[in-house]
């Protein structure tokens, strides 16, 4: 039964990975992605692939000041820091996927100055511990997505955080580190996260 369920997973985050333009496919995907990793074999393969969908939906409910980008057709950046290779890999699988009009890159990056030329930028767990200070309130002046898959990724900063839920994986949202940025998230969104209180800054 299991090896069912993983199978049926992957499938749904192959199809959800595909471009298909409007948001109820979006709300959709992500309502399947949460089933997806219920299976109790599942892999860290399959974990990761889930996260990557969910990582590209996050991209196609998110708003970017028209001069954060060049061109109605520019292409979109998702920056991975440096951490689990496995899921850098899953994430790189969602290069040339389009974001509305917007072609995506996927590029790692490990300094802060790299910053500049993301649009979004994805901290896997492994590598939460070694941030550099600072670089999350960067980001948010830069008007760039955060993301991540740590434990209280969000109460330290991040806007987007991804966390498991018994045998699910669901997602948070720090609405104060939104606002702080001029990026704007759908209400799809809203509706299917959970928001998140912020640690005081020190």
């Amino acid at each position: 039964m299991g090896l069912v369920r993983m199978y049926g997973g992957l499938r749904r985050i192959s199809l959800c990975n595909r471009h298909r333009p409007g948001y109820r496919h979006a709300v959709i995907c992500m309502l399947l992605s949460w089933v997806s990793i219920a299976a109790p074999n599942a892999s860290a393969e399959v974990e990761n692939s889930v996260k990557a969908a969910f990582v590209f939906n996050f991209l196609r409910f998110t708003e970017w000041p028209a001069q954060r980008l060049a061109s109605p057709d520019a292409a979109l950046t998702l920056c991975v820091w440096s951490g689990s290779a496995q899921l850098s890999d899953s994430l790189r699988s969602l290069a040339g996927r389009k974001v509305d009009q917007h072609a995506l890159s996927v590029s790692d990056i490990d300094r802060v100055e790299d910053l500049q030329r993301c649009h979004a930028l994805f901290v896997p767990e492994a590598a939460q511990r070694k941030l550099p200070a600072g670089l999350l309130r960067r980001a948010e002046s830069q008007d760039v997505l955060t993301m991540g898959d740590a434990e209280g990724f969000t109460a330290g900063g991040g806007m987007m955080g991804l966390l498991p839920e018994g045998a699910r994986l669901r997602f948070e949202i720090n609405d104060k580190a939104v606002k702080r940025s001029a990026l704007r998230l759908s209400s799809h969104l809203y509706k299917l996260g959970r928001m998140t209180q912020e640690n005081p800054s020190p």
